[in-house]
């Protein structure tokens, strides 16, 4: 499994020497990087692939909070359907007591590498904005 996507190492100025040993550093901030841009865009946003990317979820604000399961599934079909890298993907809602409007979800994988499978974990939180960030 590659450390980085196709894109990432089309564009890259310095790219790795044959036979460097896997780095799952490089693969997960890949991996982190992808579900940021994943995250961020709003289905049918693109055009070849209408299905990629989160649905706009301020209709499911007037929901709040049985929307929080959703949403939870919407990251996870997203992440089964355009992050190959990742298996076994459980999503789930991390409440905050100190700010119960706060949408925070713990993302828990394997990741897939050459040598079998590397346990990840992110964090993402949705912003008022509407953005979503992981970490």
């Amino acid at each position: 499994m590659a450390e980085r996507t196709l894109l990432q190492r089309l564009i890259d100025d310095d790219p790795p020497a044959p036979g460097r040993p896997f780095d799952s550093s490089l693969a997960v901030q890949s991996v982190l990087d992808y579900l940021q841009i994943l995250m961020n865009t709003r289905q049918g946003s693109v055009g070849a692939r209408p299905d990629f990317g989160l649905p706009d979820f301020n209709d499911m604000v007037s929901e709040f909070p049985a929307a929080v399961p959703a949403i939870a599934r919407a990251i996870k079909h997203q992440i089964d359907s355009f992050e190959p890298r990742l298996r076994n993907v459980v999503v789930r809602h991390v409440p905050d007591p100190d700010r119960p409007l706060t949408l925070a979800y713990r993302i828990r994988a394997e990741l897939a590498i050459d040598r079998g499978e590397e346990a990840v974990t992110f964090e993402t939180v949705f912003g008022s904005d509407g953005s979503v960030r992981v970490r």
